[in-house]
C-alpha cells in the first residue's frame, strides 16, 4: 500500500486530522483494526409530533389538528363536490420492466395529498419481488386487515391525507401512504361507508368496503423521521425483515456486475447500499448503448434513464446483495427505499431518491399546505450528475429547502412559485440540507486571494449562516425581521482514530454545550474538509444528541476519496433558542 500524508496546521484546537490510507485490495487483504470500537452509537431521536383536542382512534371523529415542526396544521375540510382531491379506483396489478425508453420525460403532473406535503415521494405503489424477466412486482407477502388508531409515537411525524376512493364491493383501492410502517391513526368518511384497511410486509396500504359508492376520505398517518433521511450507520447484525432473494439465472448476471459497482459478497451493509446509490445517482437521460442481449448488463451499465431506471436497476443489485429493498411508484416518479443501517447499528427502512430526468414537475393541490422538509439531511454520495438535475422547491416563493433531482422546473399550481432549476454543486446543494440561502457566489473579481485557513473559515461561516437560517413558512410575513436573541453554544469534537481505511468505518464523538438551556436531542452535522478543496465539505451525516448534548456515531468513510489529511468539523445548525455553532473557528 502507498501512503500519502501531508502537515497541516489545525484551525484550531477543536479541529481534528485524519490519515485515509489507499485500499488496493479489497478482497485480498484482512480487514484491519485501527481503533477500539465503542458500544453502538444512539440513533437519531426523530421529531415527536402531537395531536390537537379530540381523541384519536376514533372512526368518524379526527383530532382538531396536529403539532409539527411546521407549525400547527388543521385537519383537511371535505371536498366539496368538482373540488381538486384526486379520486383513487381499483387498478391492474402493478409491475415495472427493463425498457429502452430512456431519454427524458416531457412533463410530469403530481398530485398531492398529504399535509404536510412530501413532494414528489407518496407511496402509491411499493414493488418487492423481481422475476426472471427483470420485471419488479408486488409480492403481497404478509397482506393483512390493520386496526385504525393510536397514539403518535416517539420519532414519528403526523401527516394528514385527503382522497377520494371509488369503491366497488369486495374490491381494493390503493390509500396513499408516506412511509411503509406508517399507521393510520384516525379517518373519517363521508358518506360514511364501513371501510377495512389492509396493509402487506411492502407496505402496500389498501382499503375496501361490502358496499361500493364514492367516498371523501381524510385521514391521520405517521411515518419515522428517520425515513426520509438520516445518518447512515454500520451494520452491526442481519435485521434484514425480507431477506430478498433473486431467481437463479438473474442472480448469476448481477453477481456479475458487483465488480463495476464496487460491491462484492462481503461489503459492508451500509458501504455496499452507498455505492449503489452513487452508481443509480450518477444516470443521465439520453439513448441507451445498442442492447448486447443482457437486459440486466444493459440497463445498470448504460448509466442512461430516468427515474424508473434507476430505481429498478437499484432495486436488482441490492436484492443481489441480500439487502431489502422496493421499487416505489406514484403519478409522476419512481424512487427507491432499502433497509439501511442507522447509527444505532439497526436497520431501517430509508427513502432514497434516485433522481429523474423530466424536463418539468407540474403540481397540483397545493394550496395551503406545508411542505414537508426531513429533519436530517441526505447521507448518501451525490455526483455530478445528480447535482446538476437537482431542482429546488418554492412554496409561496419561500425556499423551504426540499430538493428533489428530477425535473429541470418546478411549475407553479394553486399556491406553488415557479423556479429554474439546476442546483449549484458542492456541499449542501442536496435534500435536507441547503446551501447558500441566496444560491449565489460572490464576484470573484472583488475578492482578494484567500489562504487556505481563510477560504476554509468563509466556509464554515457560510455553513453556520446557511445552516442556522429558519426555513420560511406558507404566508410568513415577508418583510425583515429582527433576528431573535439566541444561547450562544459550544461545539466540540473529542479525539479520533489517526488513522482509518477508505471505505471503512469511523467513530466520532463530541459534545454540544449551550448555556443554560438543554443540547439534549438536538442534530449535529459531522463533516470532512480536504485542506486541498477548503470551499467544499463531504458531509459524512447527521447524528443526535443525547439528553447531555453528547453525540457519537460511525461512519463509513467514502471510498472513491484521495488519500490524505482531512479535518472533521462538526455542526449544529441552531434553531429559535440556540446559536449556530461548529467545531472549526
Amino acid at each position: 500500500m502507498q501512503v500519502r500524508s501531508a502537515t497541516l496546521a489545525a484551525l484550531t484546537t477543536a479541529a481534528l486530522t485524519m490519515l485515509w490510507l489507499v485500499w488496493t485490495a479489497l478482497a485480498q487483504r484482512p480487514t484491519p483494526i485501527l481503533h477500539e470500537y465503542l458500544p453502538p452509537a444512539t440513533g437519531s431521536a426523530g421529531r415527536s409530533d402531537q395531536v390537537v383536542a379530540a381523541p384519536l382512534g376514533a372512526v368518524g371523529a379526527l383530532p382538531d389538528a396536529i403539532e409539527t415542526a411546521f407549525g400547527r396544521i388543521a385537519a383537511p375540510k371535505a371536498a366539496l363536490p368538482g373540488g381538486s382531491v384526486p379520486v383513487y379506483e381499483a387498478r391492474p396489478p402493478p409491475s415495472a420492466g427493463a425498457d429502452r425508453r430512456t431519454g427524458g420525460d416531457h412533463e410530469l403532473h403530481y398530485q398531492m395529498v398529504f399535509d404536510p406535503e412530501v413532494t414528489p415521494f407518496k407511496r402509491e405503489v411499493a414493488l418487492d419481488q423481481v422475476g426472471d424477466d427483470l420485471r419488479a412486482v408486488q409480492s403481497g407477502a404478509g397482506n393483512a386487515q390493520q386496526m385504525v388508531g393510536g397514539q403518535p409515537r416517539p420519532g414519528h411525524e403526523l401527516f394528514w391525507g385527503h382522497i377520494q376512493v371509488r369503491l366497488q364491493a369486495g374490491v381494493s383501492v390503493v390509500l396513499p401512504s408516506v412511509a411503509p410502517t406508517s399507521q393510520v391513526l384516525s379517518w373519517q368518511a363521508e358518506p360514511p361507508l364501513p371501510l377495512e384497511l389492509w396493509r402487506d410486509n411492502a407496505g402496500n396500504f389498501t382499503v375496501r368496503s361490502a358496499q361500493s359508492g364514492l367516498v371523501d376520505l381524510r385521514f391521520l398517518m405517521d411515518a419515522p423521521s428517520d425515513y426520509f433521511a438520516a445518518p447512515l450507520g454500520v451494520a452491526a447484525a442481519d435485521d434484514d425483515p425480507e431477506k430478498p432473494v433473486l431467481p437463479v439465472a438473474l442472480q448469476v448476471r448481477a453477481a456479475d456486475l458487483w465488480p463495476k459497482l464496487g460491491v462484492g459478497r462481503h461489503s459492508e451493509r451500509g458501504a455496499a447500499i452507498a455505492k449503489l446509490v452513487e452508481w443509480f445517482r450518477g444516470f443521465s437521460p439520453g439513448e441507451p448503448p445498442p442492447a448486447t442481449g443482457d437486459a440486466i448488463a444493459d440497463l445498470v451499465l448504460s448509466q442512461k434513464g430516468v427515474c424508473r431506471h434507476r430505481a429498478l436497476g437499484f432495486v436488482v443489485m441490492a436484492h443481489s446483495l441480500g439487502i431489502a429493498a422496493h421499487f416505489v411508484q406514484n403519478d409522476a416518479h419512481a424512487f427507491a427505499e432499502v433497509w439501511a443501517p442507522g447509527t444505532n447499528g439497526r436497520g431501517a427502512w430509508q427513502r432514497v431518491d434516485l433522481g429523474g430526468g423530466a424536463d418539468s414537475l407540474e403540481l397540483h393541490g397545493a394550496k395551503g399546505k406545508h411542505l414537508h422538509q426531513p429533519l436530517h439531511a441526505d447521507p448518501f454520495p451525490k455526483p455530478e450528475a445528480y447535482l446538476n438535475a437537482t431542482a429546488h422547491v418554492l412554496v409561496d416563493g419561500a425556499p423551504i429547502g426540499q430538493a428533489w433531482a428530477g425535473a429541470g422546473q418546478i411549475k407553479g399550481a394553486d399556491g406553488l412559485a415557479r423556479t429554474g432549476g439546476g442546483a449549484a454543486g458542492g456541499a449542501g446543494a442536496s435534500a435536507g440540507a441547503p446551501g447558500l440561502a441566496s444560491g449565489s457566489k460572490p464576484d470573484a473579481s472583488t475578492q482578494r486571494p484567500q489562504s487556505e485557513a481563510e477560504a476554509r473559515r468563509s466556509w464554515l461561516h457560510q455553513r453556520a449562516q446557511a445552516l442556522a437560517a429558519q426555513p420560511v413558512p406558507p404566508g410568513a410575513p415577508s418583510g425583515k425581521q429582527p433576528p431573535p436573541k439566541r444561547a450562544p453554544c459550544r461545539l466540540t469534537l473529542d479525539a479520533a482514530a489517526p488513522m482509518a481505511w477508505l471505505g471503512e468505518p469511523l467513530l466520532l464523538s463530541g459534545h454540544l454545550r449551550c448555556g443554560e438551556l438543554s443540547a439534549g436531542q438536538l442534530p449535529v452535522e459531522l463533516w470532512l474538509i480536504d485542506p486541498g478543496k477548503p470551499t467544499a465539505g463531504t458531509l459524512l451525516g447527521v447524528v443526535a444528541t443525547d439528553a447531555r448534548g453528547s453525540f457519537a456515531a460511525r461512519f463509513n468513510l467514502p471510498g472513491d476519496a484521495d488519500p490524505r489529511v482531512y479535518d472533521a468539523v462538526a455542526r449544529f445548525g441552531g434553531d429559535h433558542l440556540r446559536a449556530a455553532s461548529d467545531s472549526g473557528p
